[in-house]
């Protein structure tokens, strides 16, 4: 068999587990989960963000299956579930004092793939290297609560808890050195900023480059 008939077996054969992989890791998280609430809630939260981090780990691994690893980054962000239904990665790359972002979808079986490639401003690449800077406080949890945050008119806010999170999990190189967060995307604190200031620049670029799978 010619070598790149057994790569393309081998794909195929990576993407039927990953549903199954997918499961058993959930399962297991399901587990430390509730052994976690009998430790009280520091234990509950340590054993959520492992959660999290496993399930960011599989978007991760899908991702690479789709299109190849990536260089190490300054800033990591894995969306766990778009309003498309698919999960996104996104890549601050740091390449000579120049920020570039690496966005890619990860669709859950068949579905468009895309991929972003693209300069920050100097604009957002500065109040990106601000937010860096703020998630380096140790005062700034690593598991957030999940709470939606909304602004009113008159300047206050409300601030309503959720059952169902809408989970973004974020690595960063801060100057204090690598963190990594999980938030449920309709709070509001730097990380979450931080999250926005990227997803929000890649939603209304125009150069991203989609193929059917």
């Amino acid at each position: 068999m010619k070598t790149s008939l057994w790569r393309a077996v081998l794909v195929s054969l990576a993407a039927s587990i990953a549903p199954f992989a997918a499961h058993a890791q959930l399962d297991s998280c399901s587990l430390a989960l509730s052994n976690a609430a009998y430790s009280g809630p520091v234990d509950t939260e340590s054993a959520k963000l492992r959660c999290d981090l496993e399930r960011a780990a599989l978007i991760r691994n899908r991702a690479t299956l789709f299109y190849g690893g990536e260089t190490n980054s300054l800033v990591e962000i894995i969306d766990t579930a778009s309003p498309s239904g698919a999960a996104y990665v996104y890549n601050v790359l740091d390449q000579n004092g120049t920020l570039s972002l690496d966005a890619r979808s990860v669709p859950d079986g068949k579905g468009m793939r895309c991929r972003l490639r693209a300069t920050l401003p100097d604009d957002t690449a500065n109040s990106l290297s601000m937010l860096l800077a703020s998630a380096a406080d140790p005062q700034l949890p690593d598991y957030g609560p999940r709470e939606e945050v909304t602004l009113n008119p008159d300047g206050s806010r409300t601030v309503r808890l959720v059952i169902e999170s809408h989970d973004v999990i974020t690595r960063a190189q801060t100057p204090g050195g690598t963190r990594q967060f999980s938030r449920h995307a309709g709070s509001d604190d730097p990380i979450n900023r931080l999250n926005n200031l990227v997803i929000g620049f890649a939603n209304v670029s125009p150069a991203w480059d989609c193929k059917a799978s």
